[in-house]
């Protein structure tokens, strides 16, 4: 029991803040994948499990002998434990005072809600083991209750919105010009006035220079699969 409760503390306790606990380039955190490495190794142990929550009363399960919890108990409490830690991570990276604070805030919890979303997912996400490849029960543990890939997914439907809102606020620069505005040459009514064609070239050089601008910040931020950059590059274009 005292092994279970003090993995649990680790996990809650693991260090925010200052660079060195949080990844440079807003990829998946160390404790990410302890917390899956730890979920696989005791995932075997459900009866050992049970006959400690049986006897003694659990932070995450008060309940004792017939009315104890399973293992997933256990393995959400760990979980949570887990999130709020990558929460207090990536609330951290917006206290850096740089202007890709916040993106790499966003991409750190996209990140690594795809990395737990792969490893322990019920769903498929795109990710396909070799079958070729024998492997433990332990390896390829899933969470089977709906509630972990409905918290996680959408955690990552509602960072992905934010991240994306860097990009949407491109469009301000790309707002119709209407046709009273516009001016055409004498006699031809397809080529446009010096002044109509300095209007519109104006609209699309406010975009392209923060389009360079948002580029730049976010050129060197991790996207962790190649599916999931996919996905953002289509959902931003």
């Amino acid at each position: 029991a005292r092994t279970l409760e003090n993995l649990a503390k680790a996990i809650q306790d693991d260090p925010m803040k200052g660079a060195l606990h949080r990844p440079q380039n807003a990829s998946v955190s160390s404790v990410s994948k302890d917390v899956v490495d730890a979920i696989r190794a005791i995932s075997p142990f459900v009866s050992a499990y049970k006959s400690v929550s049986k006897r003694r009363a659990l932070p995450w399960d008060p309940n004792m002998g017939e009315d104890a919890g399973e293992m997933d108990s256990f393995v959400r409490y760990l979980v949570m434990r887990l999130l709020n830690s990558l929460k207090g991570k990536a609330l951290d990276y917006t206290r850096d005072g740089r202007d890709d604070s916040q993106a790499k805030a966003h991409i750190f919890m996209i990140n690594n809600a795809y990395y737990l979303l792969e490893e322990l997912g019920n769903e498929q996400h795109g990710h396909h083991h070799d079958t070729k490849d024998p492997k433990t029960d332990s390896d390829v543990y899933k969470i089977h209750g709906t509630w972990f890939d409905d918290k996680v997914n959408k955690m990552m439907d509602s960072e992905k919105k934010k991240y994306l809102e860097h990009w949407e606020a491109l469009n301000t620069h790309l707002t119709a010009v209407d046709n009273e505005q516009l001016e055409f040459m004498k006699g031809d009514t397809k080529i446009l006035s010096l002044e109509s064609g300095r209007l519109i070239k104006t609209r699309f050089s406010g975009f392209n220079e923060s389009f360079e601008r948002t580029y730049e910040l976010h050129k060197n931020l991790c996207i962790i699969d190649a599916r999931l950059r996919l996905s953002l590059q289509q959902e931003v274009s």
